[in-house]
């Protein structure tokens, strides 16, 4: 009776770390989807499923968010499927800061002493960038503009949203020193969401993330967001 009570538990704890956001598994596809802001391609069929995106910050129910990533040889493909009644979007110089828009970070390790952005809005905009972070003060001490070598990605305003599709060269991550085994089947990654809504005395923004960081204020720039993503067969 023991025994089945501590495999009961340890899958109710299984089960809730990968609810919160701690553990995507990336699938492994045959064909790989192409890159063109198209949701009809077969290769995401076999993706799972990740939907669990919340405000950790408000109280108020997230509008839907959908994302998946598959994997072969070449690369890791990933598509965000957002609902949005109010797409905004953001001009000039500040692009994708200023815009409703999807983003996800890699890190080098835990503690994020480097990791690197990618921020991309519903016209394909993108902000990319390589930061620092220092646990002892518990701050980032950098950010930089940083060009991800290979990235492909392709996003399309929708009747419920917006969607965005991207790609990354598995040799980009490999140079990058961004797996975390010699197998190279596991990333540090945090996906997350910046929720902009147009207002009369400005912009509401709102951040959605894939899990609860468990601090104060609104802060993607922190180990607390970051998870794990493993390729698997």
């Amino acid at each position: 009776m023991k025994k089945i009570i501590a495999i009961s538990i340890a899958s109710v704890l299984f089960s809730s770390a990968i609810y919160a956001g701690d553990t995507y598994l990336i699938q492994h596809v045959e064909n790989a989807p192409v890159i063109d802001a198209n949701e009809d391609d077969s290769a995401w069929g076999k993706a799972d499923a990740l939907t669990q995106f919340t405000f950790p910050w408000d109280t108020k129910l997230a509008p839907a968010t959908e994302f998946k990533a598959v994997w072969d040889d070449e690369a890791i493909y990933f598509r965000y499927r957002v609902d949005d009644k109010h797409v905004t979007i953001g001009e000039g110089e500040r692009g994708a800061l200023d815009s409703d828009r999807v983003e996800i970070f890699l890190a080098k390790n835990r503690d994020l002493e480097k990791y690197y952005t990618m921020e991309i809005d519903a016209k394909d905009q993108i902000y990319s960038a390589i930061g620092t972070f220092d646990t002892k003060i518990n701050k980032r001490t950098s950010l930089i503009e940083y060009e991800w070598d290979g990235l492909k990605t392709s996003s399309t305003v929708t009747d419920y949203g917006y969607l965005v599709e991207g790609s990354i060269p598995m040799s980009t991550l490999t140079n990058m020193q961004l797996w975390q085994n010699n197998d190279k089947t596991e990333l540090i990654c945090a996906l997350m969401r910046a929720e902009f809504t147009k207002t009369e005395s400005g912009i509401d923004m709102g951040w959605i993330a894939w899990n609860d960081p468990r601090l104060p204020k609104p802060a993607f720039h922190n180990p607390k967001p970051f998870g794990t993503c493993k390729l698997v067969k």
